[in-house]
């Protein structure tokens, strides 16, 4: 019997996905499903969600809806030929793998940055004005609880586990850690009650019925940024160049801001 995993099946799915859209695209015009004029085809860290859709929305060149996911499987997907235009990397190792690996047209944009916060839900079964630090955290969750966090590879998910490595907490907080498959995962888990608290970005934060405990010293971790690239095939390429162009207009930037974000250089 032949096993898929889960990394796998995410593959799959965008390729799918990406050949439906291209498939209707075409239809009732000659040589429909590889003109230049498609919609453009964006990946985004599910942590830019608002912020990507809205712009894609917006964008004259048109732009379909973005895939949203964890940077790790979606620079996988684009790597295992998932047709893409542009991407947006929640730090700045997958958008370099990409460029390193040729698929991806160089440099890579420094679009944003963010904060790494843990937030609590409704039902979290201790008192969050009294958790003002991980440690505070760990104290405080009820006896078999878990806290949320994106998988290994996945930009928050690093993130998060340097930080408590830095306070000399990783090896405490490790069996007390439950995998989602990425930040907005992990957010709507904890939102919902499933789990207590959880890991997320500031931005992620403002957009949930979620109780921010504390957020993390920016010293503990590796910078948090956002880097754009161009994917696009070379016929594809100046329009998602353009809509590179359109993530640092003044507009574009300030919405940055008021999403919770930090704009970028």
């Amino acid at each position: 019997m032949i096993q898929i995993t889960p990394r796998q099946l995410l593959v799959l799915w965008a390729l799918l996905a990406a050949g439906l859209v291209g498939l209707g695209a075409g239809c009732g015009r000659p040589g429909g499903g590889a003109s230049g004029d498609e919609p453009l085809r964006i990946f985004a860290a599910a942590s830019t969600a608002e912020w990507i859709g809205e712009l894609a929305l917006a964008f004259e060149g048109g732009a379909g809806q973005p895939v949203l996911g964890g940077s790790s499987d979606l620079a996988r997907q684009i790597e295992a030929g998932a047709p893409a235009d542009v991407f947006v990397s929640a730090n700045r190792k997958w958008a370099e793998y990409l460029i390193e690996g040729g698929r991806a047209a160089g440099p890579a944009r420094l679009v944003a940055g963010n904060r790494l916060v843990a937030v609590a839900g409704p039902g979290a079964g201790f008192e969050p004005a009294r958790v003002g630090d991980p440690g505070a955290l760990l104290q405080a969750l009820p006896a078999g609880a878990r806290l949320g966090i994106a998988v290994e590879g996945v930009p928050a998910g690093d993130y998060a586990r340097a930080a408590l490595d830095s306070l000399g907490l990783g090896a405490a907080a490790a069996p007390r850690l439950v995998g989602l498959a990425d930040v907005r995962a992990v957010l709507r888990s904890v939102e919902a009650g499933d789990l207590p608290a959880g890991f997320v970005y500031a931005s992620d934060a403002r957009a949930a019925a979620v109780r921010v405990l504390f957020a993390f010293d920016p010293k503990l971790h590796p910078p948090i940024e956002y880097l754009a690239v161009n994917v696009a095939p070379p016929e594809r390429r100046a329009r998602a160049q353009a809509f590179l162009d359109s993530l640092e207009s003044p507009s574009a930037r300030a919405r940055l801001v008021e999403l919770g974000f930090e704009a970028g250089p």
